[in-house]
């Protein structure tokens, strides 16, 4: 089975960070976003990866290569003019003939059975299945209703003529049958929901829902980056890959709260720290080589993520805060968590 990672996206909500990092290179836990879909996909035994690249592409490719350091095969499919969703999924024609093919956002990060989600797509009979989440109707995402397992409204569009109200949110992964490929014009910029997928409902063609059943990040904002980089750093180990090759060397650690209760903490200390003896207060990753300024009232966490050359500085509140790789304090995104510094 094959896959296609979505990575040629400008990345325009996560500016000014995305004026010198592409989207799918901005690290979580100090790892690129695009490590854990590579790693994800690997784990349920799809090592043939295609990688669409347009803004920043060149970077991309440079720091995943052919794949081989993860034990995949990446193929890049360049873009002169970005194609969106549907015109990056209809370049897959030439290397998908009969067999489906898996989409994923390069900006989100999965932890669920995707074994579950395709053997549900094989018994669907259906063009496409789409990894989808129950929402309320108020919930602005929820332009998807779900009737079973099938897809009768997509956006605006339904196989019923009064537009029924929302109850699923699109994760933004996909399951393909190549036969979809006939309803995208090629080699121009196309949605694959609010055109390919409208044209498939209006159809009556069969979409499939598959109810995902773990946990599904999307780091577009630097809200839900924030929430899944504390989420995460809460939650280690992910089952889909190797931690140790990950993150180095760690270690779990129990923090008493005031009530008595114990927690069990991930901890991260990368290598070459210039830090003065100081308290901690975990979950907290930190890279190689970052500095902080000598403060013995300073509290390193909780959720604190600094990124290699980091350099922390002491007025600032080392808890509930990114730095990105090298940065130094004086570029900050507020979010409604915490700060990311880049």
């Amino acid at each position: 089975m094959k896959a296609l990672i979505l990575a040629a996206g400008f990345g325009t909500r996560m500016a000014p960070i995305t004026d010198s990092i592409p989207k799918p290179l901005i690290p979580v836990l100090n790892r690129p976003t695009i490590e854990y879909n590579i790693y994800f996909l690997k784990h349920y035994g799809i090592k043939e990866i295609y990688i669409n690249l347009h803004s920043h592409g060149e970077k991309i490719a440079k720091e995943l290569g052919n794949g081989s350091k993860y034990g995949v095969h990446i193929e890049y499919l360049p873009e002169k003019e970005i194609l969106g969703t549907g015109g990056a999924i209809a370049s897959m024609a030439p290397f998908v003939k009969k067999e489906p093919f898996v989409v994923i956002n390069s900006d989100t990060i999965f932890n669920f059975d995707l074994d579950k989600m395709i053997e549900s797509h094989n018994h669907s009979d259906s063009l496409a299945t789409l990894g989808i989440l129950p929402a309320s109707q108020n919930d602005p995402r929820s332009v998807i209703r779900v009737d079973g397992n099938k897809i009768v409204r997509m956006l605006n569009e339904s196989i019923y003529d009064t537009i029924p109200e929302g109850n699923a949110l699109f994760t933004g992964i996909h399951v393909i049958n190549p036969q979809l490929l006939e309803f995208i014009p090629k080699e121009c910029f196309v949605s694959i929901t609010s055109y390919v997928y409208k044209r498939a409902i209006k159809s009556r063609r069969n979409l499939n829902a598959f109810y995902i059943q773990g946990n599904w990040w999307d780091m577009g904002t630097p809200d839900g980056y924030l929430d899944c980089s504390f989420e995460l750093l809460r939650t280690l180990p992910l089952k889909f890959f190797d931690d140790t090759d990950i993150f180095g060397d760690y270690y779990h650690t129990k923090y008493e709260h005031l009530s008595g209760a114990n927690e069990d903490f991930f901890v991260a200390l990368g290598k070459k720290l210039n830090f003065p003896p100081i308290k901690q207060e975990p979950p907290i990753i930190i890279g190689n080589n970052c500095e902080i300024e000598k403060n013995s009232e300073i509290i390193l966490g909780p959720n604190l993520i600094a990124g290699d050359g980091a350099v922390l500085t002491a007025d600032h509140e080392l808890s509930n805060a990114v730095y990105l790789p090298g940065a130094d304090g004086t570029r900050v995104i507020y979010g409604k968590k915490g700060r990311i510094y880049y």
